[in-house]
């Protein structure tokens, strides 16, 4: 049975690194300057921040 779940546990970091691996990337480094004055990780900005 120990046999079992450690097949199990293993298939699904493979799974997990091969759709990681797969995944298309950016392109290119992001830092934290990208960022600036945003509220959100994706780059929105602030509410209260934008001009009225």
């Amino acid at each position: 049975m120990r046999f079992v779940y450690i097949s199990v546990l293993v298939l699904g970091l493979a799974a997990v690194l091969a759709d990681h691996l797969s995944s298309p990337s950016s392109g290119r480094a992001v830092s934290p300057e990208d960022f600036a004055g945003a509220c959100a990780p994706c780059g929105a900005p602030c509410p209260s921040a934008q001009k009225k």
